[in-house]
């Protein structure tokens, strides 16, 4: 497999959803496209083959700046993670990510936008057992409200804030949100409850992983020497990734041990650095993914303030 020398950018891949909100070309600068069912998710860095929901709809981004233009993510480097930006228009199914030495999926969400009365579900309710959950799940059409009264609900929820969702946290994104989510590559899901919707369940798995806890593994060391930024924040440190929030109006980051996805929450980002084809802009919304290196590169926020930078795991 080639490696690469530049910072990435991709052509996301719209993923249709019926609980999806299909906002996503109106708030940012990115194509529409035309669907039976609302957009829910952009899949804007990935090397996962398919859509779970939709074995048919290939998931692999493609790269779209610099010499590498034209091929597939997966044929230049493998990436740890998926990155995705969700919009959401009704609440997102309870649901579980299986936790096997081989099967987990620790992810994070970044709020982007949302709605004055927008919510989420992270974990369960101080007190709640998973066997009271699961008892309740299990039982013929359990009651809504039972239901998300065992777990735990965030609301007044605002741009900037983020969630840490460790594999095998029990969760549900709420209607009003626009979230850019970092997690690990594996896209296996287990849906506890879905509003009696009639879609499939996945019960006894859910309830196997539903809490547990992944066997010990340290965290990464994000690698990142950074200076200049006001303030470099880690707010999410993970095995296979790791969270920075970065603010400023401008900074050098001087080296860094590890490739690593560079987001423009807020605003536009403009990079510079060793060489032309590191002179880009990172589009709001957007992410790049850029290559470990010894060589320095400037970020400037243009205006915005900040970006995410997350180191991932060689």
């Amino acid at each position: 497999m080639s490696q690469f020398n530049y910072p990435l950018l991709f052509e996301p891949v719209s993923v249709p959803r019926p609980w999806g909100g299909g906002r996503l070309c109106e708030l940012y600068d990115r194509a529409c496209v035309e669907s039976a069912q609302p957009i829910g998710e952009a899949w804007d860095v990935s090397a996962w083959p398919t859509d779970p929901g939709d074995p048919s709809l290939a998931t692999i981004t493609k790269i779209v700046n610099g010499p590498l233009a034209g091929m597939a993510l997966d044929k230049v480097v493998d990436v740890p993670v998926v990155v995705k930006v969700l919009d959401s228009a009704e609440k997102l199914s309870v649901q579980v990510h299986p936790v096997e030495e081989n099967e987990h999926k620790d992810e994070m969400w970044y709020i982007l936008h949302a709605d004055p009365d927008a919510y989420l579900f992270c974990g369960l309710k101080s007190g709640v057992d998973v066997k009271t959950l699961c008892e309740l799940i299990k039982t013929e059409n359990p009651n809504e409200a039972e239901v998300l009264s065992l777990l735990y609900r965030a609301d007044n929820l605002k741009p900037g804030m983020h969630f840490n969702v460790p594999t095998g946290t029990v969760h549900a994104v709420g209607p009003g949100i626009i979230s850019f989510e970092v997690s690990e590559k594996t896209q296996i899901t287990y849906r506890m409850f879905d509003y009696n919707r009639g879609r499939a369940l996945h019960l006894d798995d859910g309830c196997k992983a539903a809490m547990a806890l992944r066997a010990d593994s340290p965290v990464l060391d994000n690698g990142m020497d950074i200076e200049g930024a006001d303030c470099v924040e880690s707010i999410t440190e993970f095995p296979t990734f790791c969270v920075l929030k970065a603010t400023g109006e401008s900074f050098k980051v001087k080296s860094a041990k590890h490739m690593h996805l560079i987001t423009a929450t807020m605003g536009d980002v403009k990079l510079s650095g060793p060489g032309a084809d590191w002179d880009i802009t990172i589009k709001h919304s957007f992410t790049a993914l850029a290559p470990s290196t010894v060589d320095p590169y400037s970020i400037d926020t243009l205006g915005s303030g900040e970006v995410l930078i997350t180191p991932l795991r060689d």
